[in-house]
């Protein structure tokens, strides 16, 4: 039996746990250069509009590609349970601070993505993803850069924002 897992990346140290013990976790920047990755960003403007919902105080600002990819991550034990989050900054494309959103934009485009069976969102900024296969973290890195994609723009349409990209 390999000591290595299929979900595991191979030659990329997890941010947490290891391989061998069967639990992974993943930032987002460790990923983003693999080819799986690079070409979902390459679909990603250079920076992104953090938006402000209509009851909150803060300018809306850009975020750079490479500051979201550092700001998530993915996690699995098994490679069909996930646990997906990101860091508050990434949350300001999807979601208000305050108050909340007529429809979940991430959850239901998590759950669209291919392989995803079920999602989940939990807490503010945690999700659980269930697939129907085992991934690897880069390909549920995709899927979950493809559903903060989608969200952003169903969020921003919500709002009534035109976005330029």
């Amino acid at each position: 039996m390999s000591a290595f897992p299929p979900f595991a990346v191979p030659g990329v140290e997890p941010e947490s746990g290891t391989p061998g013990q069967g639990s992974v976790a993943y930032r987002g920047d460790q990923l983003a250069d693999l080819p799986t990755a690079a070409a979902v960003l390459d679909r990603f403007p250079a920076e992104l509009i953090g938006l402000a919902g209509p009851d909150e105080t803060r300018d809306e600002h850009s975020i750079a590609r490479a500051d979201l990819v550092a700001q998530i991550y993915v996690s699995t034990g098994d490679g069909l349970r996930w646990g997906l989050g990101f860091d508050d900054e990434v949350g300001h494309l999807v979601q208000p601070n305050l108050g909340s959103i007529v429809e979940d934009y991430l959850e239901n485009a998590l759950a669209a993505q291919p392989d995803v069976e079920s999602a989940y969102h939990y807490d503010r900024e945690s999700f659980q993803a269930e697939t129907t296969r085992v991934l690897r973290a880069d390909e549920m890195l995709v899927r979950w850069l493809d559903a903060i994609l989608i969200a952003h723009r169903g969020y921003a349409q919500q709002l009534g924002r035109a976005l330029p990209y």
